[in-house]
């Protein structure tokens, strides 16, 4: 790994790196202030969106949105 790109933050974050991509981006991390600095306003982001937005997961689902579904035609 040359740089560190967002792309590889968020295959990071979403722990979708293999283990030796994962190794490699913390090392690169390691020897990067830059880098190191933008991971952690990232991780950052990621915690306050599921601070902000988890609690949503458990609320129901609004009648007149379950009312839309039903009455919507199967596509085919």
């Amino acid at each position: 790994m040359k740089r560190v790109t967002m792309s590889h933050i968020n295959a990071y974050l979403d722990g979708a790196l293999s283990e030796q991509e994962r190794q490699e981006f913390e090392a690169r991390v390691e020897d990067d202030a830059d880098a190191k600095a933008l991971l952690a306003l990232h991780r950052q982001h990621v915690h306050e969106l599921h601070r902000l937005y988890d609690p949503v997961l458990d609320e129901p689902v609004p009648e007149r949105m379950l009312e839309l579904l039903r009455r919507r035609k199967p596509s085919g």
